[in-house]
């Protein structure tokens, strides 16, 4: 199981005045080097301003100490079926075709640990990484999906075969966020969008259910078809406090 770890942008920095202290505590974690670092475009590790180029500047102290690839190219690791021993970094990743070879990898256990550095705290890696239990290297915390979320999740990640952003998905997504808004759960996307990432959900579906709560936060109707009954809330409550023996199945 892949050891998992962040920082994001923002805490490391802290308005320039905390990058020296950050990357310590990033290297504490890391381990010694010499470093693996992936970007989405390994050539902006060479360009002067990059910020993928000043990560890597502090972290990695000593020239020379670090290796660099494409994430696109750790697709390998997964077509032959290889697994990376070591330590990997990943540095801002947030086209989804990288965060979804990222999850493919991570499911796959094909990397023993991974650090990620997020570029803002609101890209879904972060709620990816959060969902998957990653420590959180400023606050060295990490809290779990609430537990009947979580199961409201797996609904939905039941219906992401055939997309969340219309048809059934659409009314998935809709009817279970209603049910536990109108229960008193606040209508905001990051508790839902960790769940989802911890149920297994897929980044390319992660996006659709974004969209669905900023919707729905603007006051948005969405007509959908019924596809759960009312008392869903508590149903899915009893699943969560079920004990594993006393599940179907």
């Amino acid at each position: 199981m892949t050891e998992l770890a962040y920082m994001t942008r923002e805490d490391w920095a802290q308005q320039g005045t905390a990058m020296v202290s950050q990357s310590a505590v990033i290297r504490e974690w890391l381990g010694e080097g010499p470093y693996v670092f992936a970007a989405s475009d390994p050539k902006r590790i060479q360009e002067p301003n990059s910020a993928d180029k000043e990560f890597v500047n502090y972290v990695a102290l000593e020239k020379g100490s670090g290796r660099f690839v494409g994430i696109s190219e750790l697709r390998k690791l997964a077509q032959q079926g290889k697994r990376f021993d070591g330590t990997l970094t990943v540095l801002h990743p947030y086209e989804q075709e990288d965060c979804e070879l990222l999850r493919e990898l991570i499911e796959a256990d094909r990397v023993a640990r991974l650090f990620v550095i997020v570029w803002s705290p609101w890209d879904l890696i972060r709620f990816w990484l959060d969902g998957l239990g990653a420590r959180n290297l400023d606050t060295g915390v990490h809290e779990a999906p609430d537990a009947v979320q979580l199961e409201a999740a797996k609904c939905m990640v039941d219906e992401q075969y055939n997309g969340l952003s219309t048809g059934n998905g659409k009314a998935a997504v809709v009817q279970l966020i209603r049910a536990f808004t109108d229960g008193g759960y606040p209508l905001e996307k990051e508790p839902w969008l960790k769940a989802f990432f911890a149920a297994g959900g897929e980044f390319r579906h992660a996006g659709a259910i974004s969209k669905l709560i900023s919707e729905m936060k603007k006051g948005t109707k969405h007509r959908v078809q019924q596809r759960y009954r009312p008392e869903i809330l508590s149903i899915l409550r009893e699943r969560a406090t079920a004990a594993p023996s006393d599940l179907p199945g």
